[in-house]
Formats: structure tokens, C-alpha cells, sequence
């Protein structure tokens, strides 16, 4: 049974799936090269589609990963960065006053209105998710819609390829979808989902994190990750900031697993805009990384404590904050937990398929690995420098064995960019399409960050690790109780690694959000990691996503050449095809 999942939203993303397995997971960011792309995703499904030999009429199923979905013109009004909260317009100006103020004693006419609005909105992403399907060929499919955070959980549950024969609590926690923010779900060895609590979207910890993302003047549903990576530089005294503005803000409610809001956290940043002006952008990145961290771990303890399950997994945007699963990984009352690997809205297909699986009885298979985009043979790059004359504007060479030249070129202290494989789904770049240098060398991280990815200075690289380092350089490193394969989860560095590690670790908190490599996850790349710690005593590399500041991780050759081309990049190994610029 062939099918395709679409997530119509922030991120849109394709998945397809063939008698229980994930064949390909596809963000159409990658097909237009506009960061979390909310256009239909429809040339995401084609490429899948042409990538497993499939064609869209093959399709049996298409599954939508939320009921309630929203044009995309209508979406891109919350996340425009240049778009003012507060409006020009002096009677929705006071009418967002008094649904702050009067609203909060009376808020059933406020809640009418915006029924009203939400119902109108819904109407319209109908009528342009109809128009979309019809467009593609798709509407004569038998076309379902599964609950938004369903999807989540089911993508997090189903995601590892650990035995499930002991009972599992499945956590879920975004901004909102379909109305809810949070939820906890019990499921049994034998399959049988019982979710315990929900959360609505008017408690909504993301959306907290989210409107501070945007008082500190940065892109909500994009730069969380630069509020986490600068939280670490705050000092002591932020604590102050917490008490004060977010420990009030947000609690879990009696003794119950759903949090409580005093107010709709819709309104959170005009809370701050009222109370936070003149605080130190730091100690507002700290406070709200702690209130994350501190509701977060107890939600999960509480849960715990009242169900005797020990065995966890997360899912939805918030537990992309790796320092969060840091925190949770390194909770006692924990056995085991499994983090979604890229567990924001592009992780949705996975789930829909899932639970389109389970509903038709069908056997599902866990992720083998995350490189589940396209790939390019060998004919197609060459035929690919050809038609752009690259042997006129670089030294273009073919090498046999082209991980041991890229990983002598590091060793070197030079920059590669590696274009390989399959490339990887999800947020982070696991090697296939990355940028690579020396992680003992602090020039690394300037060249880097400077002269190719322009980015904020206290954000941190990320390493990879090959598994047999991993103990000898993670502190608590623990395979059985956290999987650390994707970038999804951080440790702190042992003494020995600090030194070894120093570029591509955070210098805030000396932590690491690390790749740990498997030999049989990438042979490839692992064979040119251990060709470079033969050389260099180190097990690991600098890797970060090849992309240019603000634009998607590459994914087809012409991307890759625009970065390299763009930037200050000088070696680009392009298949087995090493372009250096003369």
C-alpha cells in the first residue's frame, strides 16, 4: 500500500511510505530554497516520489498530519519578522486592550471573537487544501486527517528501532496544533494508545518561548535555537528575571499533567512589552530557557511518579531545545528516553504514516537513518559540472577515495564541504550535506562563522563523533538510556575532550550537541572521520549544515555550487568530484 503524507503549514514537508516502511521525508524548503517553506509541498512529493520510482497516480493514500489547517498567506502573517504586533489601528488597539484587561474577567465575548476568526481561517485552508489536491491530481485519493499531535507522538514512539515490550509515555509539546499545546500519552506493549492529558493552545509553554523569541527581536518559529544557544552566557543574577516575569507566567495545574496559563499565552509578548522593557536581552534568553526546563522536567517526573513508567519519548517543537533533553535524559526517574530527531512540524508526515499503518494493520519499520531526501548518481554530478563549465572557473578533479582526501585536507586545517549520498531530512546536518573542519581549531570556528555562515557569535557548532570516541568524549554517555545519533540531545564534554572539541563545542557551558556516527548508519563519512582521528588523534569533526545564513541546508547540486560560490568556502567534494576555487 503506497502513501503520502502532507504537513501544509510552517515547514511543509512530504513523506512517503511503502507497506510500513518510510521510504523518503522531503521539506519543500528544500525544492524552493525558502527557509520553512509554507508552500504546498507538492514538488517535495514529486521528487519522492521520482526517487522511489514511483509516479503521484501510483499514490493509494494521501494523509494530512492536522485537521485544522490555515492558508499559508494567513500563516505567514504570525512569523513575518517585519510585521509589528501591535497594531496601527486604534480600535483593534483597544480592543486588544480590553481582551487583556476585561477579558480576563469576562472572556466569553473575546472568546466568540476569536471562534469567529479561527472559524473563518479554517474555512479558507479548506477551500486552498480542496484547490491544492485537485491541482495535483490528488483529490480523487482517499484523503484522511490525523489529530496534529497524534501525528507527533506516533512519529516519536515509532522512530527508534528499540524493542517495545514495556509500556511507554509519549510526550508532546509545540506551540499549538489543532487547539492543543501539550499532551501525554500511555502506550502498552501491545499497542494500545491511551492518551492521558491534553493541554490547550492558550497555555501554550512554545508559544511563551516563541513571542520572547520575538522580544528579543529575532524570528519566531525559526531562532528559539539562538534564545537556547545565548540562554548559557547569562549570568547568576537572571534568576531574578525569572522569578519576577516567567515563573508566574506559566505552572502545571493542581496536581494534574496539563500546564495553566493566568492569561492566553497569545498575549504573552505584549506581557513583556508591559513588564520587561530595559532587561538585559541575556537574562530574558536565560529566564525563559530555565521556566522551559523547570515545568518541562517536572511535567515528566509527575508523570512518571503517577503511572510507574519509566520509559519515555518526546515529540513536537519545544524538544528541538536540546539543552531541555539534556536536562531530561539526566533525570533519575528516567530508564530510557527517545527524542523525535528533528521533532518540529516536518516531523509530522513520519507520524500521519504511522498511524495511517497502524489503522490498516500493517507492520511498521522504525527509521533505519535520517538520509531520506534525494540523491545524485555519480553520471548526474559530472554531467551536472559540465553543463555549468566549473573545469573553467575551478580546479575540478575526480579522486578515487575521495573521504581520504577531504579527511587529509582537514586534518590540514582546511574547510570542506561534503555533498554525498542521500540527503539528510530534518534540521541538522548529519554529514551528507555538510560543512566540515578541524575541531581542535578555534580558526575553524572563525572561518566558519565569519566568512561562510555569518552567524550570531554565540551560537555554537556542533560535533560528529565516531561511536567508539563517543565514551571516551561525552560525559555520562549512555547508549542504552539516550540515543545520540542526531543531534537532538546534549552532553556535557569530558576534560579530555575540551581541548579536542573546542571549536565545535558551546563556550558558554562547555556542552556539545553531538552526531554520534555509527559505522553502518554512513559508512562513508565514518570512513573518513577515522582516516582523519588516524591523522589527528581527534573523533570527530566540525560539522554544520551547508546553507548560507537564512536559507535552507542544500540539497541538490546547484544549491550546494550557489553556497560554494557564495561564500567563503575554498573545497567543495561534490560526489567523488573535489571542486577547489583557484
Amino acid at each position: 500500500m503506497k502513501a503520502l503524507a502532507l504537513h501544509l503549514g510552517h515547514n511543509a514537508t512530504a513523506a512517503i511510505m511503502d507497506d510500513g516502511a518510510i521510504l523518503g521525508v522531503l521539506s519543500q524548503e528544500k525544492i524552493d530554497g525558502i527557509k520553512n517553506s509554507a508552500a504546498f509541498p507538492i514538488g517535495a512529493a514529486q521528487a519522492l516520489c521520482d526517487q522511489a520510482g514511483w509516479t503521484l497516480s501510483d499514490v493509494d493514500n494521501v494523509v494530512l498530519s492536522s485537521r485544522q489547517i490555515y492558508r499559508p498567506d494567513a500563516f505567514a502573517t504570525i512569523t513575518d519578522r517585519k510585521r509589528r504586533y501591535y497594531s496601527t489601528n486604534p480600535l483593534v488597539a483597544a480592543a486588544r486592550w480590553l481582551e487583556r484587561g476585561v477579558g480576563r474577567l469576562i472572556p466569553a465575548p473575546f472568546d466568540s471573537a476569536r471562534a469567529h476568526l479561527r472559524r473563518r481561517q479554517l474555512a479558507a485552508g479548506d477551500a486552498y487544501v480542496t484547490e491544492c489536491l485537485r491541482a495535483a491530481g490528488l483529490d480523487r485519493k482517499m484523503v484522511m486527517r490525523f489529530d496534529h499531535h497524534l501525528c507527533h507522538a506516533r512519529a516519536a514512539y515509532h522512530c527508534y528501532p528499540t524493542p517495545k515490550d514495556a509500556a511507554v509515555l509519549v510526550f508532546t509539546l509545540d506551540g499549538e496544533g489543532d487547539g492543543i499545546s501539550a499532551t501525554v500519552s500511555k502506550v502498552t506493549p501491545d499497542g494500545i494508545w491511551t492518551r492521558l492529558a491534553e493541554t490547550p493552545a492558550h497555555d501554550s509553554l512554545g508559544w511563551i518561548y516563541s513571542a520572547t523569541t520575538r522580544f528579543l527581536g529575532m524570528r519566531i518559529l525559526e531562532h528559539e535555537y539562538k534564545v537556547m544557544g545565548l540562554a548559557p552566557y547569562a549570568k547568576h543574577y537572571y534568576r531574578e528575571t525569572y522569578d519576577r516575569l516567567f515563573a508566574p507566567a506559566l505552572d502545571l495545574a493542581g496536581d494534574s499533567l496539563t500546564f495553566r496559563a493566568p492569561f492566553h499565552t497569545a498575549h504573552f509578548y505584549d506581557y513583556l512589552a508591559e513588564n520587561a522593557v530595559g532587561e538585559r536581552f541575556d537574562n530574558l534568553a536565560a529566564a525563559v530557557q530555565h521556566l522551559v526546563e523547570e515545568r518541562v522536567t517536572q511535567w515528566v517526573e509527575r508523570a512518571i511518579a503517577q503511572t510507574g513508567i519509566r520509559r519515555i519519548a518526546t515529540g513536537g517543537g519545544v524538544f528541538m531545545n536540546v539543552k531541555l533533553n539534556k536536562k531530561l535524559q539526566e533525570l533519575p526517574a528516567v530508564e530510557r528516553i527517545e527524542f523525535m530527531p528533528s521533532a518540529g512540524d516536518e516531523s509530522l508526515p513520519i507520524g500521519a504514516l504511522y498511524e495511517l499503518a497502524a489503522r490498516q494493520s500493517v507492520p511498521v519499520q522504525p527509521l533505519r537513518d535520517l538520509y531520506l531526501g534525494v540523491a545524485y548518481s555519480d553520471a548526474d554530478l559530472e554531467r551536472f559540472i559540465a553543463a555549468e563549465q566549473l573545469g573553467a572557473r575551478y580546479h575540478v578533479t575526480r579522486v578515487d577515495g575521495i573521504e581520504v582526501r577531504v579527511a587529509d585536507l582537514l586534518a590540514e586545517g582546511e574547510i570542506v564541504a561534503r555533498f554525498a549520498g542521500r540527503a539528510e531530512w530534518g534540521a541538522r546536518s548529519l554529514g551528507n550535506r555538510a560543512i566540515l573542519a578541524h575541531p581542535s581549531r578555534m580558526e575553524s570556528f572563525y572561518t566558519v562563522n565569519d566568512q561562510i555562515k555569518a552567524r550570531d557569535f554565540w551560537m555554537p557548532f556542533a560535533p560528529t563523533v565516531l561511536d567508539s570516541f563517543a565514551g571516551i568524549y561525552l560525559k555520562d554517555y549512555d547508549p542504552a538510556r539516550t540515543d545520540a545519533s542526531y543531534m537532538i540531545t546534549a552532553f556535557a564534554v569530558t576534560p579530555e575532550a575540551a581541548p579536542k572539541l573546542r571549536a565545535a563545542m558551546h563556550q558558554g557551558d562547555m556542552t556539545v550537541r553531538p552526531q554520534v556516527l555509527r559505522r553502518e548508519a554512513n559508512p562513508e563519512y565514518y570512513a573518513l572521520i577515522a582516516r582523519f582521528a588516524e591523522r589527528t588523534g581527534v573523533g570527530a569533526l566540525l560539522n554544520t549544515s551547508l546553507n548560507l545564513h537564512g536559507q535552507p541546508l542544500v540539497a541538490t547540486p546547484a544549491q550546494a555550487l550557489y553556497t560554494f560560490a557564495n561564500s567563503g568556502l575554498r573545497n567543495l567534494a561534490l560526489g567523488p568530484f573535489l571542486i577547489r576555487k583557484n
